[in-house]
């Protein structure tokens, strides 16, 4: 079996896709995601490595400033947030033993992440948008460096991931919150307070005080 067999099918054809349920396959979506994005940050961060030793003849200055924008929100974005929120995704509904709260939901918030990373990457490396390295307002708006074309998409990538990262958290708290049919009914208050840890920290002045009797 060659290594395109093995990538594709696993060891000795031993991956079954049909065989995953929709939550498995939601977090290997966000797995393989994550690490696509890590191959571009990876890529872009050895490409600035090379430019500061001896700048490189087929990358204009423009360009670099576009590669030094891209490559940390593509690291930040791109992979971490997908690598997190697809463990996150898992995890709590696996710890909480009971189902997340929308499939659905995580679908898209790995959608609008994957889409918006690649929508802001596209912005720097094709139109050349360089915000100079930060996100916080006011953005740099010296239209005769950088195309408003992409300024636009530079910012509507990176509403996007926004939007994505407001599914995720709405998701994790609704799977906290939730009871599914047949489970037995919780106590609200007593969700929220342990989702906070609002509980942990009561626990610890608890102790202080008997320790002070």
């Amino acid at each position: 079996m060659n290594f395109i067999q093995t990538f594709m099918n696993g060891e000795q054809g031993a991956f079954k896709p049909k065989s995953l349920s929709p939550m498995q396959k939601l977090v290997l979506r966000f797995v393989v995601v994550g690490l696509i994005y890590y191959g571009f940050a990876v890529i872009e961060g050895m490409i600035m490595r090379m430019y500061q030793i001896s700048p490189i003849a087929a990358i204009p200055d423009y360009q670099y400033f576009a590669i030094l924008t891209a490559h940390p929100l593509v690291g930040i974005f791109g992979s971490t947030y997908s690598i997190v929120f697809g463990a996150f995704l898992f995890l709590v509904p696996f710890l909480m033993k009971k189902p997340l709260w929308s499939v659905k939901l995580g679908n898209w918030t790995l959608a609008l992440i994957g889409f918006g990373t690649l929508i802001f990457w596209t912005a720097g490396f094709i139109t050349h948008y360089a915000p100079l390295y930060t996100l916080y307002w006011p953005l740099p708006a010296d239209f005769s460096q950088f195309s408003p074309i992409g300024g636009v998409f530079f910012v509507l990538g990176i509403a996007l991931v926004m939007l994505g990262t407001v599914f995720f958290v709405i998701n994790i708290f609704k799977t906290i919150m939730y009871t599914p049919e047949g489970f037995e009914k919780q106590n609200s208050k007593a969700l929220i307070s342990s989702a906070l840890g609002i509980d942990s920290i009561v626990n610890i002045f608890k102790k202080k005080d008997k320790k002070n009797i």
